[in-house]
């Protein structure tokens, strides 16, 4: 008998896959039928979400049944921390970008986001960081013209 460590389990990829999509099919075809459907010569609101969750869950269900016939694959269970940092993350974004400011919130949540690569030193976490907040700051800041402070009511003097 094969014995697992605690952060494995069996699971059939393609099965879960598919599964998912045809949760999201079914999920998205409910809500689209609250729009009036119209005809095919006159497509109404809900027409063509409905029409895209049929193809979705279609294709969530030959990916699941191609899956039914394939061993489970063990499968890595992600740890905690790394969890817990990646969703932490945009939170911190949140909280930081007020009194901070976007440069600064950019760079705290991009270390923290780093947290969950436990193998990555902190010369790459910091050079990790500070492309994120330098190539954030050209997208939003300068190309969209997001009206964000670059240092926040904190960092000012």
């Amino acid at each position: 008998m094969q014995t697992q460590s605690p952060l494995t389990i069996p699971v059939n990829k393609d099965l879960v896959a598919g599964a998912i999509f045809v949760a999201f099919a079914i999920g998205f075809g409910a809500v689209s039928t609250a729009y009036p459907m119209g005809s095919a010569a006159q497509m109404g609101p809900g027409y063509y979400p409905l029409l895209l969750s049929g193809v979705l869950g279609a294709l969530g269900l030959g990916i699941g049944l191609g899956g039914w016939r394939k061993p489970a694959q063990v499968m890595v269970v992600v740890r905690p921390p790394a969890l817990i940092a990646v969703l932490a993350a945009p939170l911190l974004f949140a909280i930081a970008l007020r009194p901070l400011g976007f440069v600064p919130a950019v760079l705290l949540t991009s270390l923290l986001a780093t947290m969950a690569a436990p193998k990555m030193g902190w010369l790459a976490r910091i050079l990790t960081a500070a492309g994120m907040a330098l190539g954030c700051t050209i997208i939003f800041i300068w190309a969209l013209g997001i009206p964000l402070p670059l240092l926040g009511s904190l960092l000012r003097f």
